[in-house]
């Protein structure tokens, strides 16, 4: 399945996607304007936090999500969604690997800028998508 990270983005920043029916851990994907994908994996419960996080810079021809580096724990990589394997709801829910359990869109952000994605960068971000 072909397809392109910055197209599940929206037309602001980017967008966060989160996998549905999780009780332990909280997986999420965020594509972003510029192509790229970042899974975060958060814990649930008292001591709630980021547990780890992969950057990846986009999908290649057969919907395969290219890991810019893979996580050094095997437990960490079993997690990490490797094929994009349909597109539900009209680009809202996302299914990978063939799994029942999909990623659902839930948010729209403007900037993010915990991980660079500042106002500044955003302008020059959109100025560049519109010349295309």
């Amino acid at each position: 399945m072909t397809a392109n990270a910055a197209d599940f983005a929206g037309a602001a920043c980017g967008c966060r996607y989160e996998k549905e029916l999780e009780t332990h851990f909280r997986d999420c994907l965020l594509f972003y304007l510029d192509g790229r994908i970042r899974f975060e994996r958060y814990c649930y419960g008292e001591a709630a936090c980021l547990v780890f996080s992969v950057w990846g810079s986009g999908f290649d021809a057969e919907g395969r999500i290219l890991w810019d580096k893979e996580p050094t724990i095997e437990a960490d990589r079993a997690v990490l969604p490797r094929v994009l394997t349909d597109i539900q709801e009209d680009g809202c829910a996302l299914q990978f690997d063939g799994a029942r359990k999909r990623y659902v869109k839930t948010e729209e952000f403007e900037t993010d800028k915990a991980n660079g994605y500042t106002p500044f960068k955003m302008f020059w971000l959109r100025r560049r998508a519109r010349r295309q």
